[in-house]
């Protein structure tokens, strides 16, 4: 285990992230303003904190054991990079609206950029469920 966790630290950092992002979501919710679409809107809810809280839990025990079969790392890095990447983007839409920018929504496209270059390093047979052909 201790080799996974060296080898899978960065998956671990973003994972931890994910997990406190889910809590500080789910304390302080309703932070957007209100003018998105639906579609955006949501990323600020409890439910929303709660998806983030799941999803970095199940990345945290995957990088610690080292999980791979039936392409659970596509899987789980897929949906980490949409959900960062929609709440970057509800964030930077409702700056837009507001008219000014914060740095907000450029630290959550740090972490996209992150499991991106996660997602690239990680070795194929990983990314393709264990099967070495």
């Amino acid at each position: 285990m201790k080799r996974h966790i060296l080898l899978n630290e960065d998956m671990i950092i973003t994972a931890w992230e994910t997990i406190m992002l889910g809590l500080v979501i789910l304390v302080q919710s309703q932070q957007l303003h209100h003018r998105l679409p639906p579609i955006l809107d949501w990323t600020d809810d409890v439910s929303s904190g709660m998806i983030f809280l799941v999803l970095g839990i199940l990345v945290l025990v995957n990088a610690v054991w080292d999980f791979y079969w039936y392409r659970i790392r596509v899987v789980l890095l897929s949906s980490m990079a949409f959900l960062w990447s929609t709440l970057a983007a509800s964030f930077l839409l409702d700056d837009l609206s507001d008219h000014h920018i914060t740095i907000v929504p450029l630290l959550f496209i740090t972490v996209v950029v992150r499991i991106m270059l996660i997602a690239k390093r990680e070795p194929p047979y990983k990314m393709n469920g264990g099967d070495h052909g």
